[in-house]
């Protein structure tokens, strides 16, 4: 059933097709009624906003769709803009109109409700995705792109071969894993290979290709790179795994996560791959502040002044080790022969404190109650292994991540997003006053 509550509206929200689409009952009969084919929607979740008001946001929602005699996951983005412009982008899509997906059209626009709806693979960034999801069209990817996955004598088979939609950000990004059904000369099935592909909207290839190389060089269990169509277009191996979920208890795998972080900061990192620094790290804090005070004069107003407290205690430059760069449990799969790490397209060369800091921030905003325990302990493990960076220093990264993550909360439409949020910056503040015993590190 689709969840009815509404996520409160930031505070200067003035567009009322906004209001609506971030209502997810208001948004599940609209579907039904104007995107739906053979279909019928049985849950509609809200998953991610992006809100420029009157200007045009975006807000996704995943779906389960009741299509052919099974339930679909799958995604639907609903679109707000100027209505001018909106009847634009359809106009655009019209050749994609008898398209079916799961049992949804690719697009309906809905002037009424000054809407645009899409059905996932529709988006206008990643013009690939509707490729991706089609078996035919994959298996001329694989034999051109990574022909090794599917043995000389052996075929790929489109029946046997089935798709999951791992991760997705409209219009950003988009993490897919095939197994690929494989036929022998027999005509028997063989393994089933797995095929991560990742798609971006904007150039991304290269750079997690030389990060991932260089780790899988150094010994580090990472997805081998199987090849690339183009640099918004790449090809991964698999790493066996499960997620890594963080419990102060859990003192086995925070020790394995520890291991693999420790000797990836070991790893001289690649000369190619682009600097992060404090001052780098200070602006992207002052983005989330701006986004902040759009969001709410309150929140806004704490974030300005964390922000003015870490411009002033900018720590001293720092030696720089081959970062992940995007650290955060989910990166961090484990398996009895080690912890692996994924997802390396933001891997940098930056502090070693940038990586420490953005984990422990992501403990936080996950778990409420023990996640600082959590980072703390990952931190104490790390620090049996590898040179910790200065309590000051890592306290000032650690605030700087908890601001970035701030506005999280809301871009996840959590129905408390404004407590979330002033939790972390509170959080924040007690770090890089030294106020808080959860943040002495040392």
């Amino acid at each position: 059933m689709t969840p009815s509550r509404l996520c409160p509206p930031p505070s200067s929200a003035t567009d009322g097709a906004f209001l609506r689409a971030i209502r997810a009952d208001r948004m599940s009969p609209l579907v039904q009624r104007h995107l739906a084919t053979t279909g019928i929607v049985r849950e509609l979740v809200a998953d991610y906003v992006r809100w420029k008001d009157q200007d045009g946001s975006l807000v996704g929602y995943r779906a389960q769709v009741e299509h052919a005699g099974s339930v679909v996951s799958t995604y639907v983005t609903v679109r707000t803009a100027p209505l001018p412009r909106l009847a634009d982008e359809a106009e655009r899509l019209h050749h994609r109109a008898e398209e079916d997906h799961a049992g949804l059209r690719a697009f309906a626009f809905v002037p009424a409700e000054n809407v645009l709806l899409l059905a996932f693979p529709i988006d206008r960034a990643m013009h690939d995705l509707r490729r991706l999801v089609r078996p035919s069209k994959v298996r001329t990817l694989v034999a051109q792109c990574c022909p090794s996955l599917v043995p000389a004598d052996h075929r790929f088979s489109k029946s046997r071969s089935s798709v999951q939609l791992a991760s997705y950000r409209p219009e950003r990004r988009a993490v897919l894993h095939w197994r690929i059904g494989v036929v022998g000369p027999d005509g028997r099935a063989g393994a089933q290979p797995s095929l991560w592909i990742r798609c971006h909207a904007e150039g991304q290839a290269q750079r997690t290709r030389t990060a991932t190389d260089a780790a899988l060089a150094a010994g580090l269990r990472v997805p081998p790179t199987l090849g690339a169509a183009h640099d918004r277009l790449r090809f991964e191996g698999h790493v066996e795994g499960r997620p890594w979920s963080p419990a102060p208890d859990a003192l086995h795998d925070t020790e394995a996560a520890a291991e693999a972080v420790a000797k990836l900061h070991a790893v001289p990192p690649p000369r190619t791959l682009p600097t992060h620094h404090a001052l780098a790290e200070l602006d992207l804090v002052l983005a989330a502040v701006e986004d902040l005070v759009r969001l709410d004069p309150r929140l806004g107003s704490l974030g300005r002044q964390l922000a003015d407290r870490l411009a002033h205690d900018v720590p001293p430059a720092a030696p720089a080790v081959f970062a992940h760069g995007d650290l955060h449990p989910g990166q961090v799969l484990l398996a009895e022969q080690g912890a692996g790490l994924v997802d390396f397209d933001r891997a940098c060369s930056a502090p070693a404190a940038h990586d420490l800091a953005t984990l422990i921030a992501q403990c936080a905003d996950r778990d409420r109650v023990f996640g600082m325990a959590s980072g703390r302990a990952f931190v104490s493990a790390y620090g049996r292994r590898a040179a910790l960076p200065a309590p000051a220093t890592l306290a000032w990264w650690t605030a700087c991540a908890l601001v970035r993550n701030a506005t999280r909360p809301f871009r996840r439409l959590h129905p408390e997003w404004r407590t979330l949020a002033a939790s972390l910056l509170q959080l924040a503040e007690r770090t890089v006053l030294g106020a808080d015993p959860e943040v002495a590190w040392s």
